[in-house]
């Protein structure tokens, strides 16, 4: 019996050490999980008792802040009182809940969060905390793989600081259980040290119900046993383990250790809340969670691994981890393995291979378990990143060709014309560059509608794409734009014969919704090297080669000479009659109201200007724009918009009529220049006009260069209160990364990507695609272009809130716009 005694103890060190170990795992893998998901914790009124870091950061309250206050700090009003009844009766039933939550942080800003509370119950089944696990899907932050420190090792901690006390006992001649010693910090806290113990018996000191069973124990101790029980004292829960001291054959004392193990008693439930508490994060993760030993064995995996690769854990135990990785990233990724076993934390991108032997695109966060500076296993957590990778390389495809056309846009056209440069200069070849520009395209546009002119734009490029030779380059500029690049020409001669056969290819008419088209077209054509031997001198040679056959009657070709000169003779009356234009004050603004897609109602406007020709009529901005751009006229027509919407503003305010914000193009020139956001500011002294009265419209050229002081004046203009939006987004070559590097307030999608949304479905998947990838960064989207209630109505559907088009008005004088904001609603035009 004594052996199976201490045998009953040392299994309990045994347990202890196997709770401590298993706590040290569990606060590791808390730790991983807690830097990866949005946690909180609630009593049974929704009082928040506890929240981790990433609760925080995402909600902006101090966990101070937040502690004790109700979750209704950060409700949105989004959802109906019905919504949070069901969610309310759901848990409070004890069952788990999950839904998508939008919910408001401290400094007012929204944000959507992916929710499970999972219910924790008491003895009677009722729920006495909730557990919330959120996941942030407005960002799709990826999870990282770390626990919070929140549920450390308190049974160790409780462990170490452990005091004991010790007592002994005899007989005396009456057979009475007599205390002789009672040592120890223990037993002076409970007040039963040696003054208080000694020469009593146990009936004389505790309650009878102790006493007695005290009595059984010790007695039975006397009997040559070891034994141990546990007693509860003075509100403490005490472990006693007694021991008969023998002479000979005889027992003639006993001795005893007492142990405090209140909190030991209370870590190992926390422990067994906490198992279930990690169990419960395991199963309803929506990352893929599985573990490895240091030979490679698969130990572990929750529900969403086997969602993820397709296999049950039986299945995976079968496969090579090795075997797993597409071959392609196979090596990389198990270096990143093996730093992992060195016990270093690591995060990466790779490719998986599924059951079915499908790709898999999984961001991994390696968490190696240690114990005792000796890695035992890796914990991988895995999120999928595969509809993330299909959008970058739908950006990325974007970034570098047109969407009409599916050629090449400039920036593409750019990189191949400096790749095939390289090329050039290394083998001493010659290479030939065709700016083609299709006369009087607009015509064809304004005639027939823009519709009818992209489908034009196509047929034009394939039937481009067919003329030219195997290895030219073809590219949509913008507009009616194209340009071939032929990487190796024999002589200038060989050039000169392509643009004699592209021009012949276009003889032929297009066929268009039945109607015929003739098109004529003027090229352009720049060598190297003996014209330039860079890209931005080869493109602007041919451009001003094109200007060149424009002028010489168009639908022909010219080869760039040094006679040519950088302005055409067009831009040269046009630029005096523009500066003219100032002078004379023919320039006006025409307001188009920006509308909620829902509502119709108005919530913005944009300052267009219009050019009042006193010889030509109204000139629209296409036509002088340019011109004003490369003779810098654009700065000076820039401050008079400028300064004549703030005048209007003003008007306004005093009249009593509403107030909306309106956006104003500002050209790369001017928004590059140093004084743009200290001139920006003076004005809205001047007028004593509030910045949020402003939005900033630039084009993503604008970002792309001196970024450094783009970031300087963004941060300024959005200091004064003014939003800064994106104009034509799609058409450029930036990137969302940009958008998120500039902390921007929103984009206008183009109106080429919104003009046949309901005929072509690449624009509406393209279209929806930015239109989330703009929410995801808390970006506000505007619709440009939106002309039919076909296209309102899939925009509605794609959640794009703001449109502006056509089908709600046209640019219009102030006047007009001024009753217009009175009425507060902008009908269709159509109604």
């Amino acid at each position: 019996m004594e052996n199976e005694k201490m045998n009953e103890l040392s299994g309990k060190n045994d347990n202890n050490k196997t709770l401590l170990s298993l706590n040290k795992q569990i606060a590791d893998l808390k730790l991983a999980l807690d830097e990866s998901s949005i946690i909180a914790i609630t009593d049974h009124t929704g009082k928040i008792i506890e929240v981790n870091r990433k609760f925080c950061e995402i909600s902006k309250y101090s966990e101070e802040e937040a502690i004790g206050q109700n979750h209704r700090i950060i409700n949105s009003g989004y959802h109906p009182k019905e919504f949070f009844r069901q969610m309310w009766k759901t848990i409070a039933s004890g069952k788990v809940w999950r839904g998508e939550i939008q919910n408001k942080a401290k400094d007012g800003s929204l944000y959507w969060v992916h929710t499970t509370i999972v219910p924790f119950l008491n003895e009677s089944g009722r729920p006495y905390r909730y557990f919330s696990l959120r996941v942030d899907i407005t960002e799709q932050k990826q999870m990282e793989a770390a626990l919070q420190q929140a549920l450390k090792d308190d049974f160790k901690q409780t462990v170490k600081n452990l005091e004991n006390g010790i007592f002994k006992m005899i007989k005396d001649e009456q057979g009475k259980l007599i205390y002789t010693m009672s040592e120890g910090k223990l037993m002076q806290e409970l007040e039963i040290a040696t003054e208080v113990l000694q020469e009593k018996t146990p009936s004389e000191t505790f309650p009878a119900s102790i006493a007695s069973s005290k009595n059984a124990h010790y007695e039975k101790a006397f009997q040559g046993y070891r034994v141990n029980y546990e007693v509860e004292l003075a509100g403490k829960l005490l472990y006693c383990d007694v021991s008969p001291i023998k002479q000979g054959n005889q027992v003639v004392e006993i001795v005893g250790s007492v142990h405090d193990i209140t909190e030991l008693r209370a870590t190992q439930r926390q422990l067994q809340e906490n198992k279930i508490l990690y169990d419960s994060l395991l199963r309803l993760s929506n990352d893929s969670v599985f573990s490895f030993d240091t030979y490679g064995n698969l130990i572990s995996m929750n529900p969403a691994t086997e969602m993820l690769l397709g296999y049950s854990l039986s299945e995976l135990q079968q496969e090579s981890l090795k075997l797993l990785i597409v071959p392609e990233y196979r090596e990389l990724t198990l270096q990143w393995v093996s730093k992992a076993l060195q016990g270093e934390l690591q995060n990466f991108d790779t490719v998986l291979y599924q059951k079915t032997g499908a790709k898999v695109h999984v961001n991994l966060t390696l968490l190696p378990i240690t114990v005792e500076n000796q890695t035992t296993r890796i914990y991988f957590i895995g999120k999928d990143i595969t509809e993330q990778k299909k959008i970058q390389e739908l950006n990325a495809y974007l970034a570098q060709h047109d969407e009409l056309t599916k050629l090449l846009n400039r920036r593409g056209f750019e990189l191949a014309l400096q790749k095939d440069l390289t090329v050039a200069k290394e083998k001493q070849q010659i290479l030939a560059l065709m700016y083609i520009d299709f006369d009087r395209f607009k015509y064809i546009n304004d005639t027939l509608g823009h519709y009818v002119g992209d489908q034009l734009l196509e047929a034009i490029a394939k039937r481009l794409k067919e003329c030219v030779d195997k290895g030219m380059s073809i590219a949509r500029m913008g507009g009616d734009e194209f340009m071939i690049l032929c990487p190796a020409v024999e002589t200038e001669k060989n050039a000169v014969e392509a643009a004699k056969k592209t021009l012949h290819s276009l003889k032929a008419p297009f066929f268009i919704n039945g109607i015929e088209l003739y098109v004529t077209a003027s090229i352009g054509i720049s060598m190297y090297p003996k014209h330039g031997d860079n890209v931005v001198d080869l493109m602007k040679y041919a451009d001003l080669a094109l200007y060149r056959a424009k002028d010489r009657g168009r639908n022909n070709y010219q080869v760039y000479d040094s006679t040519m000169h950088t302005t055409s003779y067009q831009s040269f009356f046009l630029e005096q009659d523009l500066r003219k234009a100032l002078i004379h004050k023919e320039f006006m603004v025409y307001f188009q109201p920006r509308v909620d897609s829902s509502t119709g109602e108005i919530i913005g406007a944009e300052a267009l200007i219009r050019w009042n020709h006193p010889e030509l009529g109204l000139v629209p901005p296409s036509d002088f724009i340019s011109v004003a751009e490369e003779t810098g006229m654009i700065i000076p027509i820039g401050q008079w918009v400028k300064k004549t919407v703030c005048e209007q503003l003003v008007k306004w305010r005093k009249s009593g009529i509403p107030l909306v914000p309106i956006s104003i193009n500002i050209s790369a020139q001017r928004f590059l220049q140093r004084d743009f956001s200290s001139h920006f500011r003076k004005l809205l002294e001047e007028y004593g006009l509030d910045g949020s009265l402003f939005e900033i419209e630039i084009t993503e050229n604008s970002l792309m260069r001196n970024e450094e002081y783009v970031k300087e004046t963004i941060a300024e203009l959005k200091e004064l209160g003014a939003k800064i939006y994106i104009d034509d987004f799609g058409t450029g070559y930036s990137s969302f990364a940009y958008l998120k590097t500039f902390k921007l307030d929103g984009i206008k999608i183009d109106q080429s990507f919104i003009r046949n949304i309901s005929h072509e479905s690449d624009n509406e998947s393209i279209t929806a695609a930015m239109i989330q990838m703009a929410q995801l960064l808390h970006m506000d989207v505007v619709a440009e272009g939106v002309e039919t209630e076909v296209e309102l109505t899939i925009l509605r559907e794609l959640q794009c809130q703001h449109v502006q088009g056509f089908y709600f008005s046209k640019p219009v004088p102030t006047e007009e716009f001024v009753r217009m904001l009175k009425n507060g609603i902008c009908q269709p035009a159509n109604t």
